[in-house]
């Protein structure tokens, strides 16, 4: 019997291979942690998303294990609109890290649109 544990890897993880982590993986986490920040509204249709038009929607740039990432988010009215951006600021960089375990250098948030809620966009922006 081999002294060597069956549950350790016999390489360290750099000799394993490495895991590159795609720009888009990256602005897909930073749009979904946005949109579960209270205050930020998921607007737009698939049209308006194809014309660039749907909110939250992320940009992000990976450098070997560090991320930039740029978010604009459409605010419900009333909301404080400073608070609301820190609040998406810190939400994305924490679930980049955790997920995708990046290094967060910057995340730029924009507030591209303020929305009235009423009955009738409520149940559209659902």
């Amino acid at each position: 019997m081999s002294d060597v544990d069956a549950r350790q890897p016999a390489t360290g993880p750099g000799q394993r291979g490495r895991l590159d982590i795609a720009e888009r993986v990256v602005e897909r986490i930073a749009t979904i942690a946005a949109a579960e920040v209270p205050g930020v509204l998921t607007t737009g249709s698939t049209l308006e998303g194809v014309l660039g038009r749907r909110y939250p929607k992320a940009g992000a740039e990976v450098a070997g294990r560090h991320a930039t990432v740029s978010v604009d988010v459409a605010v419900a009215w009333a909301a404080p609109l400073a608070d609301t951006a820190a609040s998406v600021r810190d939400r994305v960089q924490a679930r980049v890290q955790h997920l995708a375990g990046l290094q967060v250098d910057a995340v730029h948030v924009t507030v591209a649109n303020v929305v009235i809620e009423t009955p009738d966009t409520a149940r559209r922006v659902q």
